[in-house]
């Protein structure tokens, strides 16, 4: 019988949680779980394996006997973006895609990422992390549930004409563990986002690129680092691991002045990174942001009401300094 029922997709919540014993396990749900300030709810990639040719025997068309899936060996991906909050929960992807979880998460020079087993003991922390899509209720809708996620990218961004200059972020978390789709209990943990203060650009002390303080109208820095899933189990694949480079990259707004004028011409003559405060966001415990070394991927006017420059950084390993490091803790 056809009932009435109809949700909001506003009513569907993003829970997030460290597998704080075996990588991949189910059932992670039960207990602490931190809810992440999402901008809206995106339903999962699943990519489940099917055949759908049509193979040899009588006739021309697709029957019963040639179509197969499989749901265990494939990656499910997911796709977040919200309201950066500097609470547990929102620090967990930083951390799991840094392989940091001491203090101010960074990308330390000559870094390698980790390996994790899934069924295995966690590597640290935030070395894999379980993901629910929560539903509003349980008698006439169901959550999803995927455990052993990592975060392939991270970026965290400000905008002073949207939102005054409200810190966002956006995700993209990957797992080689079947998901449960049909999850029917209740996530436990906070209702709501730990920390409900905003982080704004208006709280930063200061601000740099190439060395040089800048009036800055927006900035976004991405963390890249993709997993790669081998083995094979009977819940889905059997390790995860980071075999391509981790790359850091910056694209960042600012006014064209007497300060900046020069950055037209280092982009085009430079021929070694900047060495010291490249980019440089001063927000004490509130996601400040240092990119010690970086290149110029490109330099160009941005022609508004006054002229700006368009600024693109990727961030350089001096085997000394850590490509990026979140500001968090002080």
């Amino acid at each position: 019988m056809a009932v009435a029922h109809a949700f909001s997709p506003k009513e569907f919540q993003v829970f997030i949680a460290s597998d704080a014993t075996d990588a991949g396990a189910s059932g992670i749900h039960a207990s602490n779980m931190h809810q992440l300030d999402v901008d809206s709810v995106g339903f999962p990639s699943l990519n489940v394996n099917q055949v759908l040719d049509v193979r040899s025997g009588v006739g021309r068309t697709f029957k019963d006997e040639d179509f197969f899936q499989d749901n265990i060996i494939r990656v499910t991906e997911l796709s977040i973006s919200g309201t950066l909050h500097n609470d547990t929960g929102h620090n967990l992807l930083a951390q799991n895609i840094c392989n940091d979880v001491s203090g101010d998460p960074s990308v330390a020079t000559n870094h390698t990422g980790t390996s994790q087993l899934y069924g295995s003991a966690v590597t640290n922390a935030a070395s894999s992390l379980t993901v629910v899509i929560k539903s509003s209720d349980h008698t006439n809708q169901r959550s999803l549930e995927i455990p052993g996620c990592v975060v392939t990218n991270f970026s965290v961004s400000a905008d002073t004409g949207t939102e005054g200059g409200r810190y966002k972020f956006s995700a993209t978390l990957q797992s080689g563990v079947k998901p449960d789709l049909n999850e029917s209990s209740t996530a436990a943990g906070n209702n709501i986002y730990a920390n409900t203060t905003d982080m704004t650009l208006a709280t930063a002390s200061g601000m740099k690129v190439f060395n040089t303080s800048i009036i800055m109208q927006s900035f976004a820095l991405t963390v890249d680092h993709p997993a790669i899933f081998t083995g094979f189990t009977s819940t889905g694949y059997e390790a995860v691991s980071r075999g391509a480079e981790c790359a850091v990259t910056v694209d960042t707004t600012i006014k064209y002045d007497g300060s900046t004028k020069s950055f037209v011409n280092s982009f085009d003559t430079q021929t070694a990174a900047q060495s010291g405060n490249m980019f440089v966001v001063v927000n004490n415990n509130a996601y400040g942001i240092d990119v010690q070394n970086g290149v110029f991927t490109n330099v160009a006017y941005n022609e508004g009401d006054i002229m700006m420059l368009d600024c693109s950084i990727k961030a350089v390993d001096d085997g000394t300094d850590a490509l990026v490091t979140f500001d968090i803790t002080s």
